[in-house]
């Protein structure tokens, strides 16, 4: 019992590690913690603990009646949509062209963004395009742009996939549906 207790109190105070280790590259990003609040002024996502939350009232309130100030910035994820940017481009291209098909596409894409953007405020859809090539997805994560290429694969039986790694970070994900 004591000992259960003991560990319940270290994982609180981060004493044992963390569920993912942070990588350098998200170190580097995000920087070492703050003695403040930074709250975006687009999302209302809120950095604290080393890291980007929704919009937690409990944590702010406990937080605040610590001293903590609080800041207003854009969040990565906001700067990248604001400056063009992205990590994930995925680009589907319509064999036949139906407003049906289309709205399903988009419902399942709109869906997709809704569940990243739950799991982590960071990842995201940045911006949809509409050309004549077809259906450009800019997200701020390639690993989301993977995942839903993938979920309309599977959803719209088939198609052809192609994934390129272009740079760094960079993936552009092809789908002919």
């Amino acid at each position: 019992m004591v000992k259960s207790l003991s560990n319940k109190i270290a994982a609180k105070t981060g004493a044992i590690n963390r569920r993912h280790q942070r990588s350098r590259k998200e170190e580097s990003e995000f920087g070492k913690a703050g003695k403040e609040f930074i709250v975006c002024k687009e999302c209302n996502s809120v950095f604290f603990d080393k890291a980007w939350h929704h919009r937690l009232e409990e944590e702010k309130e406990s937080h605040l009646k610590s001293g903590k100030k609080i800041k207003f910035e854009l969040c990565p994820a906001c700067k990248m949509a604001r400056d063009n940017l992205f990590e994930g481009e995925l680009i589907i291209k319509l064999k036949v062209e139906s407003e049906k098909l289309k709205t399903n596409i988009f419902n399942t894409i709109n869906n997709s963004d809704k569940q990243a953007m739950e799991r982590d405020p960071m990842d995201r859809i940045l911006r949809i395009e509409e050309k004549t090539d077809g259906i450009h997805i800019f997200t701020s994560e390639n690993q989301l742009a993977v995942k839903i290429g993938k979920k309309l694969k599977s959803s719209f039986n088939g198609g052809k996939m192609d994934i390129q790694h272009t740079g760094e970070d960079l993936i552009r994900v092809y789908l002919e549906l």
